[in-house]
């Protein structure tokens, strides 16, 4: 692997576009512009998936026939001319256990590999309904609450950099997948670090979304009535623009009890010198690794110099 799959734009020897280089944002703008069409593009993604998967395991049910109808769909909208929503054909992954009709959530446990979705999770559709396209759903910690990606349905995932390592979890099939170009954009779940320490591990960025604003339904993924640190959905990308854009999309206007959800504001807009951030390297319960805190103290001294 190289740097290459991390980069915002890249060109191929021919001086075309490498869609797979792009982000999320950059790449929805370029299909409705005209400069790719949303076929090359999961067409690429498909490509890359294919090439790469084999050493890391990430991707497990592939959607790619549905991906194309989907792309092909997005293009004669544009061709027609209509305004294309903010997704619009771009190609994305899901996490294994996030419900996507016609396909299995199994969460790693072997009997639940016939179980097949009736319907999307309300996140998965709010991101479909804004034009993104699944082209795969990835590998996850069995039942989820791991730090390790690793199940006895599926098998291990590795890091995309380098396959002797970890790519972290609960969610670390989207973490590799998005490393390595395969995805532009990914959605998982969050409790104690399952988008996060992916990201950490496989060198992008993730977001845990404030608890209560993009709540998981819990529909296995945690336990029933468990209440006191609670689940959310969030997303995994290569920038945080794509980060920022995805959250808008997931919030939705509701909450899943149908309570109004606080807008979001414009992260550009915050003034960061107005801002003070509180600093705890040692709680007294689980002190960090050495590592750990010589990262934090780092971070905190960066935050100091920005004001």
């Amino acid at each position: 692997m190289t740097s290459a799959s991390v980069q915002t734009i890249s060109q191929s020897r021919q001086g075309a576009i490498d869609a797979c280089a792009l982000s999320a944002t950059e790449l929805a703008s370029a299909i409705a512009q005209g400069t790719i069409t949303a076929r090359e593009a999961v067409e690429a993604h498909i490509a890359r998936i294919e090439r790469v998967n084999g050493a890391f395991n990430a991707v497990l049910v592939k959607r790619y026939d549905y991906a194309r109808t989907e792309a092909n769909a997005i293009d004669r909208r544009r061709a027609a001319g209509e305004t294309l929503p903010p997704l619009a054909g771009v190609p994305i992954t899901v996490k294994e256990c996030l419900d996507l009709a016609g396909t299995t959530s199994t969460f790693g446990i072997p009997s639940r590999t016939a179980a097949k979705a009736a319907s999307d999770n309300r996140y998965v559709a709010r991101l479909r309904e804004a034009g993104a396209i699944v082209i795969a759903k990835t590998n996850v910690s069995q039942l989820l609450i791991f730090t390790e990606t690793d199940n006895p349905v599926y098998g291990r995932t590795n890091n995309p950099w380098n396959v002797e390592r970890s790519s972290g979890g609960s969610s670390g099939g989207e973490g590799a997948i998005i490393a390595s170009g395969g995805s532009a954009l990914g959605l998982g779940t969050d409790i104690g670090g399952s988008v996060r320490i992916p990201a950490v591990f496989c060198g992008i960025s993730s977001l845990r979304p404030t608890a209560g604003r993009c709540p998981d339904p819990g529909r296995g993924s945690v336990p029933a009535g468990q209440r006191a640190v609670v689940s959310q959905i969030g997303p995994l990308a290569r920038s945080v623009d794509d980060l920022a854009l995805a959250l808008s999309l997931i919030n939705g206007a509701h909450g899943l009890d149908h309570e109004a959800v606080v807008p979001l504001g414009d992260f550009n807009a915050v003034d960061v010198k107005r801002l003070r951030v509180g600093v705890m390297a040692d709680d007294g319960a689980m002190t960090p690794a050495p590592a750990i805190e010589r990262a934090l103290k780092e971070a905190a001294e960066r935050l100091k110099a920005a004001g």
